[in-house]
């Protein structure tokens, strides 16, 4: 099973980017809490996760596949696709397959069709029909991030914390999200609120603090096995299963 998709990494990612595009230039912006490194020189910005919300019921769809192949060490040769897609990471399921065999990148043929792929672990299957269906699970999050925005000048700094407030709640930013692909969107940002700190040199710094709250569809991919026929026996039943 991988993990969920958009990770917490993917998140920060595109959070960063949106805000190195609109804060002022040779603002910094670095996640928090890592140890045995020092502030960034100049004003910047750091990132910290404050929790995670459920916002809804889980979303589940499912993908069946089913193909012919056959599998000689670490290559699988597909040569006829029943229904679906092959897609790299996906779970093997046949007869004669190795439990947890996942497919690798596809190194010939039609992008999830028909064509080579590695294979792990390696073994020896001879051509059957077999299949690598899943489900997806969806829960659509509310990732709460702290943004904790440092200046030596409290103006400077209080102008960054409204800029994101303002910003994370305007159309902009959910463009900014969508054209980096997430999936998901900004939801809000509560109101800066004024939070000193002080340094290892025991001096206090500006610090504006702003919660910002960004849906996010992270979804978990499961191997899953589906029916394709039924075998259906006649019993008498009162032959087979007497009072």
């Amino acid at each position: 099973m991988s993990g969920p998709v958009p990770s917490q990494s993917t998140i920060q990612t595109v959070l960063r980017g949106f805000l190195l595009k609109y804060l002022p230039a040779g603002v910094e912006v670095v996640a928090s809490q890592d140890n045995r490194v020092p502030e960034p020189a100049g004003d910047f910005v750091t990132m910290n996760v404050l929790r995670r919300g459920r916002l809804s019921t889980n979303v589940d769809t499912y993908r069946d596949c089913a193909f012919t192949a056959s599998v000689d060490g670490a290559v699988m040769t597909v040569t006829q696709v029943e229904f679906g897609t092959l897609l790299v990471g996906a779970t093997v399921f046949g007869a004669s397959v190795a439990d947890g065999t996942l497919i690798g990148p596809q190194t010939a043929g039609t992008p999830g069709g028909i064509g080579t792929y590695g294979v792990a672990p390696s073994q020896t299957v001879t051509a059957q029909t077999l299949a690598c269906g899943a489900e997806t699970i969806m829960q659509p999050t509310d990732a709460v991030m702290q943004l904790d925005v440092h200046s030596a000048s409290d103006g400077v700094a209080s102008d960054m914390a409204q800029t994101i407030s303002t910003l994370m709640r305007d159309e902009r930013a959910t463009r900014f999200f969508t054209d980096a692909g997430l999936d998901g969107a900004p939801l809000y940002a509560e109101d800066p609120r004024q939070v000193p700190f002080l340094n290892g040199e025991q001096q206090y710094e500006t610090r504006y603090v702003v919660d910002v709250h960004i849906q996010a569809n992270q979804a978990l991919g499961l191997p899953q096995q589906f029916a394709d026929q039924a075998a259906i026996d006649v019993f008498p039943v009162e032959a087979t299963f007497p009072v």
